[in-house]
């Protein structure tokens, strides 16, 4: 007889955790409700951390907190120095871009390095553990919650502990954990054999109370669980490739200066998944302020259509996804064309691109429709170099 897998209440090895937190890019928010609920899957952020770089020195920690299981001790003696360094520490009095008001803020503190400890490294957590769970629901198809006391206790929580459903109980993506700030609470993952012998049984969904929430920095208004934090109402299982077109329409709230360098952090893994099953607009890019308004538009964020990506893969197979990077880079210092009152066209010549953006007709986005390498022959190359150029003279 095959021996039966253990009921194993620890947490479980990284991987999955780590994965899920490395495919996160960068969203750059002054309160923590600027970037919320499933957005937190997709990016990663810290309140008034308004720089990349300084995301990245905190994020580096993070990382490591999650794949060498540092103690939160560790990782602050680690961390507070740099934060004191960049003169990221204590309070501070900062410019509220959603109204431009000065404020009296709270920049780095121990108080709020644990919570972004906590709630880093068990909402990843978390998520591996959702990973592994649907890998393995066919041959332990119920899960049990595990209620563990926090500092700040939920009386729902408590209430659910022992609580056993299917894995695709709708009950169960929306109260999978983390549902709150400070939550431990976890799923223990059952096969029926388990049940038995342990005298469990599957159990009915709780029936539900909800509350109305309204977002004061979005204005959105949602209807919340009973037992669960706004911030944290959003399923399982969300990742940036999916998530980001939600993204894109926050980096015009961005500062200017900030958004190239976020629209960057989008790049990489994330952007070679969603490009092989493209869906909705990718944020390709970001214009520079007078070329936005010599093509008459109000924005300056550049979108990649899934249609053109498509279009893009049929017409130009050689193009790997790695090199579309150098769509920015062709926006921030490629010599620029206007070819048109709403298309514009970037010559990255050293190397060796052709970017086409175009405008709608409203002037309300800026799509890219073309990206392609210039010919690999020099004498071709050059023809080509200077018929681009020539249509800038006229």
């Amino acid at each position: 007889m095959a021996t039966e897998p253990a009921i194993r209440l620890g947490l479980r090895p990284p991987e999955e955790a780590i994965a899920f937190f490395r495919q996160k890019g960068y969203a750059i928010g002054f309160d923590h409700r600027d970037v919320w609920q499933e957005e937190h899957q997709a990016a990663f952020t810290v309140a008034k951390a308004m720089q990349v770089d300084l995301l990245r020195e905190i994020r580096t920690y993070v990382d490591g907190a999650i794949a060498n299981g540092t103690t939160f001790e560790t990782f602050k003696a680690g961390l507070k120095p740099e934060l004191v360094k960049r003169g990221w520490w204590g309070r501070a009095t900062m410019a509220d871009p959603a109204d431009g008001q000065l404020k009296d803020v709270q920049l780095g503190s121990p108080r709020r390095l644990k919570v972004i400890y906590d709630t880093n490294l068990r909402t990843a957590h978390s998520e591996g553990q959702w990973e592994r769970i649907q890998e393995a629901k066919a041959s332990m198809p119920y899960l049990m919650y595990d209620h563990t006391p926090s500092a700040h206790e939920r009386k729902e929580h408590a209430a659910w502990d022992g609580l056993v459903l299917p894995v695709d109980d709708p009950w169960v993506a929306a109260h999978s954990p983390v549902k709150a700030w400070g939550c431990k609470c976890r799923w223990i993952q059952l096969g029926r054999r388990q049940i038995d012998r342990h005298g469990l049984k599957v159990g009915q969904a709780p029936a539900e109370r909800y509350l109305d929430y309204t977002n004061q920095r979005t204005g959105e208004t949602s209807r919340v669980p009973a037992g669960v934090d706004p911030e944290f109402n959003y399923p399982p299982g969300g990742r940036r490739a999916s998530l980001v077109g939600a993204l894109a329409g926050k980096l015009e709230q961005l500062p200017a200066d900030l958004r190239p360098a976020a629209v960057a952090s989008l790049s990489g893994e994330a952007f070679a998944a969603w490009a092989q099953a493209p869906a909705g607009d990718w944020p390709i890019g970001v214009l520079r302020a007078n070329h936005a308004a010599d093509l008459a538009l109000a924005t300056d964020v550049v979108r990649l259509s899934a249609a053109t990506m498509a279009k893009q893969a049929a017409e130009h197979p050689e193009i790997a996804a790695a090199e579309y990077r150098y769509v920015q880079d062709a926006l921030a210092r490629g010599q620029a064309v206007q070819e048109s009152a709403t298309a514009m066209l970037f010559l990255l010549e050293e190397e060796g691109y052709v970017t086409v953006i175009k405008a709608t007709q409203t002037g309300r986005a800026a799509f890219m429709t073309s990206f392609r390498r210039l010919s690999s022959k020099e004498v071709k190359r050059n023809e080509e170099i200077k018929r681009l150029l020539k249509k800038a003279k006229k």
